[in-house]
């Protein structure tokens, strides 16, 4: 990737650091906060309710950690996650709302409230226009505000021959309209391939009012043990990798990784020998995935990097994601205080090029 194709500009605020989200005026934190566990844990599977979660998000504005990331469907598509976060915003007031980029996402079906099981039509999820605005305006009454900062659309709804669903002119046609009601404010994609970007970019081009309308984030698994996934193709390799970031920078698209910490495993919390703690990574079927011999091993290098550093291995699993110019912001799940805290000491920790080759290794 060329230095020249993205100029970083950063800010600070509460000694959080800030960088703009792809071409545009949005700034984001460069530590986020993931809510997909975030909701009712009595019914709907989750890990944090409201009691714990309202102080995290107290702390999380504390520490300058503004952008707050969920999705429409969270929590096997409860809605919990975005109802929780509107009964956050009604109970602290305006001031808390609008120190806030909120972050959603629509693509999948929701229950509505207490509503353990129900039958969804054809048109209850996707990519069509009658689904969007509907499902923009279902986020918009659980979440308790009158504006979406940041929404994505949050998978490629394909047919079994991997073309579109739906026509890309009624979908971001769909997705225009609600930007020029001011229910939403920008436009992103999540779970994209380059390609995926460059057509559905086009698509957005040709049917928006204003020019300056565009999509400015992508959304993409990606951490340390799992380079290529970022590309989000079938088989993708390390040139995939580094092809699909060279397009973001070129197209000045900011990258927003999730699963930073592969699902717990780049917390340390999961080492050789010490595999039988419960938790996300354990009781989700995420070990086959995850849980490899050459992972494993990779972990272990990474904490002898980790201790030179004098950081954890969390926060160097984040800074290393923050050191590619193309990501912006971080989002990473937290269930307690201490993992908001320590998520956020990434900020400070400098990679040299030779960190970056032995953390690459």
């Amino acid at each position: 990737m060329r230095k020249e194709d993205i100029v970083l500009h950063t800010k600070t605020f509460r000694g959080m650091k800030y960088r703009r989200l792809g071409k545009s005026g949005l700034w984001l934190s460069e530590v986020g906060l993931g809510l997909w566990k975030w909701g009712d844990p009595v019914y709907d599977g989750s890990r944090v309710g409201e009691h714990e979660g309202f102080q995290i998000l107290d702390r999380a504005l504390e520490l300058g950690v503004t952008h707050w990331d969920t999705a429409n469907s969270y929590n096997a598509g409860s809605g919990n996650s975005e109802r929780m976060l509107g009964r956050y915003f009604k109970s602290r007031g305006g001031r808390a709302r609008d120190s806030v980029v909120l972050a959603t996402k629509v693509r999948n079906s929701v229950r509505d409230e207490h509503e353990l099981a129900r039958d969804f039509s054809p048109n209850e999820s996707g990519a069509s226009r009658k689904y969007i605005i509907r499902a923009v305006e279902d986020s918009l009454r659980r979440l308790q505000t009158g504006t979406i900062d940041l929404l994505y659309h949050h998978a490629p709804a394909l047919l079994p021959d991997a073309s579109w669903e739906t026509p890309l002119d009624e979908t971001w046609d769909a997705l225009n309209t609600l930007v020029s009601q001011g229910k939403v404010r920008y436009l992103a994609v999540s779970n994209r391939t380059s390609a995926q970007l460059a057509v559905e970019s086009s698509a957005l081009a040709a049917v928006a009012v204003n020019p300056s309308r565009r999509i400015i984030g992508v959304q993409n698994a990606y951490n340390v043990l799992q380079r290529p996934r970022v590309a989000a193709q079938t088989g993708a390799t390390l040139a995939d990798e580094a092809d699909f970031l060279t397009y973001l920078a070129e197209n000045q698209i900011g990258l927003i990784p999730y699963i930073p910490l592969a699902v717990g495993l780049l917390t340390g919390r999961y080492r050789k020998g010490n595999l039988d703690n419960a938790g996300r990574l354990m009781e989700e079927s995420w070990a086959k995935e995850f849980l490899t011999e050459d992972n494993l091993e990779r972990v272990e290098n990474l904490v002898v990097i980790a201790e030179r550093k004098e950081c954890t291995l969390a926060q160097l699993a984040i800074a290393w994601l923050l050191a590619h110019d193309v990501t912006t912001s971080v989002i990473a799940g937290v269930t307690k205080m201490a993992h908001l805290e320590d998520n956020v000491g990434a900020i400070n920790v400098i990679l040299t090029a030779e960190d970056m080759e032995a953390i690459n290794m």
